[in-house]
């Protein structure tokens, strides 16, 4: 009994001396992160799973509650059902948005660590957008961390969310023009990792998710989602269960 007491004594003290410094470490590398992590401990504002400084104006709140519920209604349709809940970390001015955004220069940011956090910009406050980053977490919510970071191609998990992001500009009829009738499409196959996805010009870039969300779009039906992520969770390998020829 005296051994099995030791035993757990020396292991809560180890985990006291593991959390603090792992914790250090996942500041150190990720900070923003860290800090959406821990987004209850700091001074912004909390109304249910939003959180925003105590100065951003009543009527943007206003607008984002609005659009969460119409871009939540709208995955859900796209899903089946949702069954996720992130949190919203709406960042109303550039300096907030530098301290919880890996991407400043983007206008929003999902993380997909210990939960789900979406970090919206000023320029993020929009449907499409709010939309698109739900989708990226119900698709992580259906098949986990691991094989959403690690076995998931970066042009497919875009694609994905493109699905229920409706901006003009990534638009099919778009696509078709600024590539020729198709004829000078970007391959996916040469956008697997998010590197590559994201390698080149801003046009470059917006090419490669109007190529992803063409791809999905000609792919995709719920029977056929639903079955990849049942393939996904027995193991399959992505090609395997896309089934790319």
């Amino acid at each position: 009994m005296k051994k099995i007491r030791r035993y757990f004594i020396r292991l809560f003290l180890i985990f006291l001396i593991i959390i603090p410094i792992a914790s250090f470490g996942h500041f150190f590398f990720f900070p923003q992160e860290t800090r959406s992590l821990l987004i209850d401990f700091s001074d912004f504002q909390k109304d249910g799973r939003l959180y925003f400084n105590d100065k951003t104006p009543v009527a943007k709140i206003d607008s984002l509650k609005r659009f969460i519920k119409e871009a939540s209604f709208r995955v859900s349709k796209f899903w089946g059902k949702k069954i996720s809940n992130p949190k919203f970390i709406y960042c109303d001015q550039q300096t907030d948005f530098k301290k919880y955004s890996v991407a400043p220069s983007a206008p929003a940011v999902t993380y997909l660590k210990l939960g789900s956090a979406i970090v919206l910009s000023s320029w993020g406050l929009d449907l499409d957008i709010v939309a698109h980053e739900i989708s990226h977490v119900e698709f992580y919510q259906r098949i986990g961390f691991y094989k959403f970071n690690y076995k998931i191609p970066s042009w497919f998990k875009h694609g994905l969310a493109m699905q229920n992001d409706y901006r003009n500009y990534y638009s099919e009829d778009t696509f078709k023009v600024k590539t020729s009738n198709f004829k000078d499409a970007p391959d996916i196959n040469n956008l697997k990792t998010d590197l590559q996805f994201y390698t080149g010009s801003v046009d470059e870039v917006m090419l490669n998710y109007m190529a992803a969300k063409y791809v999905v779009k000609k792919w995709y039906t719920k029977e056929k989602l639903n079955k990849l992520i049942d393939d996904l969770n027995d193991g399959v390998p992505f090609d395997l269960a896309f089934r790319i020829k």
